[in-house]
C-alpha cells in the first residue's frame, strides 16, 4: 500500500466524515414536532434515499459497477 495515498485518504475521508455526521445531525434537528410538520411518508422516502446512497457507496467501495445502459469503453458495441 503507497503510504501516501493512504494518509491522503485518511486525511480527506476524516474531514468529509465530519461534515456528514454534522450534516445528519442537522438533519436530526428536523425532528422535532416542535418546530416542524412532516408525515410518515416523507420521514420513509428520506431514510430510504439515505440507505440508497450508503448502499452505492459500499458498491464503490468494493469496486461493483451500478447498472447502466450507457455503452462500456469495455463492452463491445453492437
Amino acid at each position: 500500500m503507497n503510504e501516501k495515498k493512504h494518509e491522503r485518504f485518511i486525511r480527506i475521508v476524516e474531514r468529509r466524515m465530519d461534515v456528514l455526521i454534522n450534516d445528519f445531525e442537522k438533519l436530526g434537528n428536523c425532528t422535532s414536532k416542535v418546530s416542524y410538520d412532516y408525515t410518515e411518508e416523507e420521514v420513509t422516502r428520506i431514510v430510504e434515499e439515505l440507505e440508497r446512497q450508503v448502499a452505492l457507496l459500499r458498491e464503490r467501495f468494493a469496486g461493483k459497477k451500478s447498472f447502466t445502459l450507457s455503452v462500456d469503453a469495455n463492452t463491445p458495441e453492437q
